[in-house]
C-alpha cells in the first residue's frame, strides 16, 4: 500500500471523529479515548524506524489503544486507588456516535494491518 494511502488514514481517522461529533452525540470521554489513541499512533510513527514499517504499525496500535479506551470507559472509570468507587458514571444507552467513533478507530486500524502487509 502506498505511504499516501496510510499517511490519509493518519489524517482521515481524527477528522472523521469530528465529523461523527458535528452530526451525532459523541461524549467526551470517546474524544478523549479516541485522541490519546491517535496521539500514541503518530509518536510510534514518527519516532520510530523504519518508517515503512513503522507507519502501518502505528495505525495498529493507535487504534488498538483508542478502541480500547472507548470500550474500557464506556460505562465509568475506576482508578486503581479507590476500586470500589466508579467515576463518571454513565447509566443511560451508549450514543451511537461512540459507535461511530469506535468503528473508525478499527478501520484505520485495518488500513494499517493491509499496509503492513
Amino acid at each position: 500500500m502506498p505511504r499516501s494511502v496510510l499517511i490519509a488514514a493518519y489524517v482521515a481517522w481524527p477528522l472523521g471523529a469530528v465529523v461523527v461529533r458535528l452530526l451525532t452525540r459523541v461524549r467526551r470521554r470517546c474524544l478523549a479515548a479516541i485522541g490519546v489513541g491517535w496521539i500514541a499512533a503518530l509518536v510510534l510513527a514518527t519516532t520510530a524506524t523504519p518508517a515503512e514499517r513503522v507507519i502501518p504499525i502505528g495505525l495498529i496500535v493507535g487504534s488498538g489503544i483508542a478502541a480500547t479506551l472507548c470500550l474500557a470507559t464506556a460505562r465509568g472509570v475506576t482508578f486503581t486507588f479507590a476500586q470500589d468507587e466508579t467515576y463518571w458514571v454513565y447509566d443511560g444507552k451508549i450514543p451511537v456516535g461512540d459507535r461511530l467513533v469506535e468503528v473508525l478507530s478499527v478501520l484505520a486500524g485495518v488500513v494499517g494491518v493491509i499496509g503492513l502487509a
